[in-house]
């Protein structure tokens, strides 16, 4: 498994400077995907600022028009339509300045993904966007440009490779899409990138170094703006804008923002923190110390983000939650209660209680026979520290009346000796029944709670602990989600979640003499996150696979032949399970890979492609 929280190799946040020769802005922007007046009003406000602030060039984020993630809304004859509207209606906007705007551009018959650069009132040019080879993630909607051909002109624009010259700028470069699909950069320019960049874990820092070493080698300004919000329901964007020059940091973006237009100008000057593009979750106690703190800190904030911006569009303002006392769904319990601290910075503990109290609807779900008292004690702790209700509602009679209908209707008893299974999957259901219709009654979002390590392995009921509109956590590998919430108890000073560690991770369905605990059912979650990150992500065959477990989980394993085992049952219930992936509920991306079936793991819904593979170890 890759070490996401890995350290740093130097502090890339401490070396800034504040000098340029003109004025710049970037303006992160969170747009509505299909609404163009709303899009319009946020570009407006963008400029607006920009020109009170006596700026001369303000740059926009990829597809601002538009909305990235919008998927076959760009194949509708409106899309190019409404785009080019919005395009007419800007120009007039920018008298005075320079905009650079990302955007969909329909050039005989053909839809591209570009930028329009519009100056004193005209429109100078379309780039449209260059891409890596063999990218091909964009071509369901969008061309590619062939830059071979010369520039040709369009509605009184340039479309295609553009360096025309704007006074103040006579360098200025337009590269859309990654820099590095263009052609080589001269020294000394200043470069405009038209890329969003989607949020995922370490990403944000690792690219800014990256950038600020290409800004030392070319003398060069660099410049970019980012997306924020989480337009399409997953993806999340930090709306992470900076401005580099010549190997410094001149101004960087605040990610995370709750607000829909974020304006940074060249000479802002940045707050002191270990990472400026956090400080202002400081009044919210959300803002890192340190590098331990880094990686916690940024993947709390992009839920919170991505959970805010759900809401908004989804036009829901409460949520439900099956608070089991594990850490899954005590995650996500203390990722809501940091909402509603993000969104409301100067109140009191106090009053964020009676926020929860009125925003997260709860309950315990417990059988007679297999749930135990420490995870009840641990789910009412944390009920009782944010301050929400969480009551206890049995559900035992309600399974056993299932059972008691299934069993006359077979004419034979259910037992837990030949029917475990079965027995597991009604308590499961049944949970499902009672908290969807306690949702309902309180006209709440149902959030679910799997993680990335059982989805790997399709370890869920499809139906019961499945059910929910929202998985928060689906994206988060079960070591990493261990070890966000070990962070946010003392970082948040949260001692509830110590009775949430004293329990092992169990799905709580078998008697609770038999002890169930998940890594009995299935193996260690480190073993299983290593597999997902060999096997899946790094597409490896299992012989190789195994060979790497030998070297990295030694202190997991005997014997070879136990490797094997695991291996075995890791690829097999992987490959069976990808049914459940399809019907799972959304969430956020906030790795640098999914397991979404429309993402990165496209597997067919059937398939025995690894049998013979796993028969040769």
């Amino acid at each position: 498994m890759r070490r996401i929280g890995r350290k740093a190799k130097s502090r890339i946040f401490i070396k800034m400077k504040q000098e340029t020769t003109m004025k710049y802005a970037i303006a992160c922007i969170n747009p509505t995907i299909g609404d163009w007046s709303g899009q319009l009003n946020l570009i407006r406000s963008a400029i607006k600022t920009a020109k009170d602030g006596e700026s001369k060039l303000l740059v926009l984020p990829e597809l601002t028009i538009g909305v990235p993630n919008a998927r076959d809304l760009y194949l509708r004859p409106q899309t190019a339509f409404f785009a080019e509207q919005s395009l007419a209606e800007l120009a007039p906007l920018t008298k005075g300045m320079t905009l650079v705007c990302g955007a969909p551009f329909m050039h005989e018959g053909l839809l591209y993904n570009a930028a329009a650069v519009f100056h004193d009132g005209v429109l100078m040019a379309i780039v449209p966007k260059r891409y890596m080879p063999g990218d091909i993630r964009e071509d369901r909607w969008f061309a590619h440009w062939d830059y071979s051909k010369q520039t040709e002109p369009h509605l009184g624009a340039m479309i295609g490779e553009w360096n025309g010259q704007i006074e103040g700028l006579e360098n200025l470069r337009i590269c859309v899409g990654d820099i590095e699909c263009w052609p080589e950069l001269p020294k000394k320019s200043l470069c405009i990138e038209i890329n969003n960049r989607a949020f995922a874990i370490n990403r944000f820092r690792d690219e800014l170094t990256r950038r600020l070493t290409l800004s030392h080698t070319l003398e060069a300004t660099l410049i970019r703006a980012n997306l924020l919000g989480t337009p399409d329901g997953t993806t999340i964007y930090d709306g992470g804008g900076y401005i580099l020059e010549n190997g410094h940091i001149t101004a960087l973006s605040r990610r995370f923002g709750f607000e829909d237009v974020i304006v940074t100008f060249s000479d802002d000057q940045p707050e002191k923190a270990f990472d400026p593009t956090l400080a202002h979750l400081k009044k919210a106690g959300s803002c890192p110390q340190n590098e331990e703190d880094y990686t916690f800190a940024e993947l709390e904030a992009a839920l919170c983000l991505g959970l805010h911006d759900y809401l908004k569009r989804a036009h829901i303002t409460k949520l439900a939650l099956a608070l089991s006392g594990g850490r899954d769904s005590a995650m996500i319990a203390v990722i809501a209660a940091r909402l509603i601290a993000m969104q409301y910075p100067d109140e009191t503990a106090e009053q964020h209680k009676a926020r929860m109290k009125e925003f997260l609807y709860t309950a315990y779900l417990p059988s007679s026979s297999s749930s135990s008292e420490g995870t009840q004690k641990a789910a009412l702790a944390l009920a009782e520290h944010f301050g929400f209700d969480c009551p206890v509602i049995p559900i035992g009679n309600i399974a056993a009346q299932t059972v008691q209908t299934i069993e006359e209707s077979i004419g034979r008893k259910l037992t837990w000796e030949h029917d475990d299974l079965t027995l597991q999957n009604v308590q499961a259901r049944t949970r499902s029944s009672v908290i969807w219709t306690l949702a309902n009654a309180h006209d709440a979002m149902l959030l679910t709670t799997g993680n990335m390590s059982e989805a790997s392995v399709g370890y869920t009921t499809m139906d019961g602990d499945s059910s929910g509109c929202l998985d928060p956590v689906g994206n988060i590998p079960k070591t990493l989600l261990s070890s966000w919430l070990e962070w946010a108890r003392n970082f948040h000073n949260i001692p509830a979640l110590d009775l949430v560690f004293a329990q092992p991770p169990s799905a709580e369905l078998r008697p609770v003499e038999t002890k169930q605990a998940d890594e009995t059912d299935l193996m260690p979650y480190r073993v299983i996150d290593s597999f997902v990150e060999w096997f899946i992500v790094q597409k490896r065959s299992p012989k190789e696979v195994f060979n790497l477990a030998k070297q990295h989980l030694s202190q997991y394993y005997q014997q070879d032949d136990d490797i094997k085992r695991d291996l075995k049952k890791f690829v097999t219930m992987s490959t069976r399970a990808h049914w459940k992936r399809i019907r799972a509920a959304n969430t956020f991306k906030v790795m640098p890979y999914d397991l979404d079936p429309g993402g990165d793991l496209q597997w067919p819904c059937l398939q025995d492609a690894f049998t013979k593979a796993l028969s040769e170890l």
